[in-house]
């Protein structure tokens, strides 16, 4: 295995994100580019602003380093976001096998190229987790000048390196023991479920560790302080040595484990269509849907993730629904080859738009039916009829964000980047109107009237860009 081939292949990467996706659709707006670095830097300054003032130790205990303790209470946060993050990538990068085709024609390795996909995967996690993190490293500079940052380095970045390159290690251990046993079509399901219980014994660890805090002394222990209690022993020198070669023999590990991340034949599931059944566009973007093999396996991932929320009474298990909505941010490339054949008769962009959020809500109400009887069986028929009627209803919402993604930044030839960069440009957006919201301080009807004005916006653009969408396939076509 060569480095350089590696490094190389990561030019590549970013030189794919810059030129078929920065540079193209919405993203190429000057206009647009400069609402999203205002959005970006106004949520940033705000959330200093609060943690700065949040982070004013005058009322603590004296026995306690208030600074330090957060410090602390940050590394857990670091850990979990690490592993969501993880998780999240694993589901939406289901499909990078056909996007990794494009390095078919080049003189490398399979082990090569995947090795430099597990590379680009943990500098997209750490720029995600230094996004998280920035208000809160900026917050304690602004408190503390520069005393703090070393353990800042340790806590975050550290902490985040390291556990992301534990978990892409077992992910290859699963997946190479079930490509041993020939199960390497379910490798990547029974890997993401297994991650799932990682996450819910996470979670039960970190309260019962939360539970053992002293709030007197702030004195917590977690596994999670491993850096953070290296540091304070011997100092930041010899905890980035000890960093230094935990990650060089996880790397090495990791790119010597024969891997088998390629392309998946099977698109689709075997279903047989009703005879009975008209194709309309509304029937075929149902067909379409439930017979995606990556619909059906991020529906397995909900139900059992509903099945652990149910267990562990954190929340409603249709919250887990939610990772069914993701579909939005394929659900345009999903359909393109059926609304292809539309372009040259009677097309209407509204109607696409209508039948594609009908089409994924109607799939969503179906397939949550089991987690409702299940939910009904376990509480021996008692059910919150509003709580599960908001959270369908957020459920619509969401879908209708995640299909403007799914437009806006269409993930042709199946690449991963597009919804990724496409969520995170929603996130900030919404980070930033709802600071807006926050400092207006409007009643809750204005704030309902506000979020129905800016939904609508949302079907707007959708519908717009169906438009375009079109007059840029046509004008390719002729």
């Amino acid at each position: 295995m060569k480095l350089k081939n590696i490094f190389n292949l990561q030019k590549l990467y970013f030189l794919f994100i810059l030129r078929r996706i920065l540079s193209v659709g919405i993203l190429k707006e000057k206009i647009f580019k400069a609402f999203i670095f205002i959005a970006t830097v106004v949520t940033i300054t705000v959330t200093t602003f609060f943690l700065y003032n949040f982070l004013d130790d005058t009322d603590v205990s004296e026995q306690m380093n208030f600074i330090y303790f957060i410090i602390k209470m940050q590394g857990v946060n670091i850990i979990v976001w690490t592993m969501i993050i993880f998780v999240l990538t694993r589901m939406i990068f289901l499909k990078k096998g056909n996007f990794l085709k494009i390095t078919n024609q080049l003189p490398i390795t399979h082990n090569e190229r995947n090795s430099s996909f597990i590379i680009f995967e943990l500098l997209m996690s750490l720029t995600i987790i230094f996004l998280i993190s920035i208000a809160v490293i900026i917050a304690v500079v602004l408190r503390t000048n520069f005393q703090y940052i070393p353990l800042l380095i340790c806590t975050i970045f550290f902490t985040s390196l390291t556990g992301y390159l534990l978990l892409q290690l077992i992910n290859s251990i699963i997946i190479y023991v079930l490509n041993l046993i020939k199960l390497e079509k379910v490798s990547a399901l029974v890997s993401i479920l297994s991650f799932i219980v990682m996450l819910a014994i996470l979670y039960l660890d970190i309260m019962q560790s939360i539970n053992n805090i002293n709030f007197k002394t702030g004195e917590f222990n977690h596994w999670s302080q491993f850096y953070i209690e290296l540091y304070s022993n011997y100092g930041f020198i010899v905890t980035s040595l000890i960093f230094v070669i935990i990650i060089f023999v996880l790397l090495f590990i990791l790119f010597y484990i024969p891997n088998n991340f390629g392309s998946e034949d099977n698109l689709y599931l075997k279903i047989k269509k009703p005879t009975k059944l008209r194709l309309t566009m509304f029937n075929l973007y149902i067909l379409q849907i439930s017979r995606r093999v990556e619909n059906i396996t991020t529906l397995i991932i909900a139900y059992f993730l509903s099945i652990s929320l149910l267990i562990l009474d954190i929340l409603n298990p249709l919250y887990a629904m939610f990772l069914v909505t993701t579909s939005g941010l394929y659900i345009y490339t999903q359909t393109d080859s059926i609304r292809i054949n539309y372009y040259r008769f009677n097309y209407s962009a509204i109607k696409d738009y209508i039948n594609l959020i009908i089409s994924q809500y109607l799939y969503i109400l179906i397939t949550s039916l089991p987690i409702l009887i299940l939910g009904l069986i376990i509480n021996k028929g008692n059910v919150n009829l509003y709580d599960t009627l908001i959270i369908f209803g957020q459920l619509l919402l969401i879908i209708i964000l995640s299909t403007l993604i799914g437009i806006l930044f269409p993930a042709k030839k199946d690449n991963p980047f597009s919804p990724i960069i496409g969520f995170l440009i929603i996130v900030i957006i919404s980070g930033f109107i709802s600071l807006i919201l926050q400092f207006l301080n409007f009643s809750k009807l204005y704030n309902s009237i506000l979020m129905m004005i800016l939904y609508i916006f949302v079907i707007y653009i959708s519908c717009l860009g169906l438009k375009k969408l079109k007059e840029e396939f046509l004008h390719e076509d002729s």
